[in-house]
């Protein structure tokens, strides 16, 4: 398959000596190219646009355990860890994660070898054009899931991000519990008599989409040899022509509403008891689109928040934290965009 012209124009550093170029296949996924012949090291990572979101009203954590499943054998490489045991012979290592509304999947290894990173990248497209998601592997990946859950309820800033979407609208979809435990994805999926497996693929078929999905890859070699290799190996995921998975929600939901919420959002005070020795203060701006589309575009490209996170969180002489810190109220103090998805 053909690959399209490059139309984006890559801004960088004048001291940053790596090339670069983006491209589209057949297929509309979207690529980055970037070559650094000074490297020895290779790395590529996939952004497939959809989350814990898109997750159904009755399977909480569906995204995140599909997430899983990807690593646990394709057609091509049934072996459940054999992409982890071939990353381990090259000097690599992979992970992923589920957001609201991408999941990332990501590796890196040895760049030297053109052929072993070929191998890398072929191993690595397999898990978007032919996962398996074998009955035993599904059952039992459960229990990773639980034990990432476990390890969650005793971390203050998994707790404090879950109280935080409590207090959004109930049918906003960032509302949802993102995660996923034993309780969503085998005792009430057995109550409710669900095939679980049957449902993994519904939602892979469903949001996996080659129009829907960015590749990026960062190697030694030139961008002739990736633009071929990407060409060669990603061209074969499928495009089911899907449409943003927030199209059913931006503009129909909003995402905060009064009395609508687990537990009152605006012109309220929350009180949490940490598990750790903590004393904090955390205050938050929801700030939502209006016009959506016109506001977001303007602030992926502007980002104000960022100048007014650095104005906040500056730790020079005059700053909020030099006053905090002379009356002996503060240690520190930090300013961030917390989340940020289509709407808000």
């Amino acid at each position: 398959a053909a690959a399209a012209a490059a139309s984006t124009t890559i801004l960088k550093s004048p001291l940053d000596q790596r090339k670069y170029e983006t491209f589209v296949l057949d297929n509309d996924l979207r690529v980055l190219l970037v070559s650094d012949p000074s490297s020895t090291s290779a790395a590529a990572a996939m952004d497939v646009h959809v989350g814990a979101s898109s997750d159904p009203i009755d399977l909480p954590g569906l995204a995140h355990f599909n997430e899983h499943m990807l690593f646990l054998g394709t057609k091509d490489y049934p072996d459940e860890g054999s992409f982890e045991s071939f990353l381990t012979v090259n000097g690599g290592a992979s992970n992923a994660f589920t957001d609201g509304e991408d999941t990332v999947y990501y590796f890196g290894m040895d760049g030297t070898d053109d052929a072993q990173f070929t191998e890398g990248l072929k191993r690595f497209s397999s898990f978007f054009t032919c996962p398996l998601f074998t009955e035993s592997a599904t059952y039992r990946e459960v229990n990773a899931i639980n034990n990432e859950h476990s390890k969650n309820l005793q971390n203050d800033v998994f707790r404090l991000f879950q109280l935080e979407k409590a207090q959004m609208n109930s049918q906003h979809p960032m509302s949802k519990f993102f995660t996923g435990n034993k309780e969503t994805l085998q005792e009430n999926v057995k109550t409710r008599g669900i095939d679980l497996r049957a449902r993994l693929i519904e939602f892979y078929e469903t949001y996996y989409s080659s129009n829907q999905m960015n590749l990026a890859i960062v190697a030694p070699q030139s961008l002739d040899e990736l633009k071929s290799i990407a060409t060669e190996l990603f061209s074969s995921i499928p495009n089911r022509n899907r449409s943003k998975p927030e199209d059913a929600w931006v503009g129909v939901i909003p995402p905060y509403k009064e009395g609508s919420s687990q537990i009152p959002a605006a012109r309220h005070v929350l009180e949490i008891v940490p598990v750790q020795e903590l004393r904090q203060v955390t205050l938050t701006w929801p700030l939502v689109y209006n016009p959506i589309e016109e506001e977001r575009t303007t602030n992926l490209l502007v980002k104000p928040d960022y100048y007014v996170s650095h104005l906040l969180g500056h730790e020079g002489p005059g700053s909020l934290l030099s006053y905090l810190k002379s009356k002996g109220w503060a240690n520190s103090v930090g300013s961030a965009t917390n989340v940020e998805i289509a709407d808000f």
